[in-house]
């Protein structure tokens, strides 16, 4: 169950990048560049009426409320994935769901990670998946969990990573 659960998770979290990288753009018309924002909340007026459309008013965050950098609140005892970027944190109702991407493959990503997370003490779960292109495990302590998911993306050479605590 929780595998499918993280499985999700993962799914989400995906999609929920590839909409935030929808988001804000500019365009350029006749020489100057245009924020498409402006033109949304312009053609959201009514006409005769200047009511617009409430925008997102936290510069930190998406309009799926999935905040840029990493969370305050990431725990000391976590590691966080080597030699990856951090793209931003989400908070959800299983936890804090943060999301990273790197150049190394999922599964040199996950040794370093591993080695620090049963070094702080978590024991490993049960249903590790993972093979070169990807995959998931999952670690607890105490009544804390802390997962990983990893997959490649062999056309970008990338490693997209999603470490969720809670």
């Amino acid at each position: 169950m929780k595998t499918k659960f993280n499985l999700l998770v993962l799914i989400f979290t995906a999609a929920a990048f590839v909409f935030s990288a929808c988001g804000k753009q500019e365009q350029k018309t006749d020489g100057e560049k245009k924020d498409s924002t402006k033109t949304t909340q312009n053609q959201n007026q009514t006409a005769g009426d200047n009511k617009t459309t409430p925008q997102n008013t936290d510069p930190k965050s998406n309009e799926l409320g999935i905040k840029e950098g990493m969370p305050a609140d990431y725990p000391a005892d976590v590691p966080q994935p080597l030699n990856s970027k951090c793209l931003g944190s989400l908070n959800t109702s299983e936890g804090t769901v943060v999301t990273f991407e790197s150049t190394d493959k999922p599964k040199a990503i996950l040794a370093p990670f591993t080695e620090g997370v049963e070094k702080a003490g978590f024991k490993k779960g049960e249903g590790e998946m993972m093979s070169d292109d990807g995959g998931m495990s999952m670690w607890t302590k105490d009544k804390r969990e802390v997962s990983i998911m990893l997959a490649w993306d062999k056309d970008k050479n990338i490693s997209s990573v999603v470490v969720t605590y809670k």
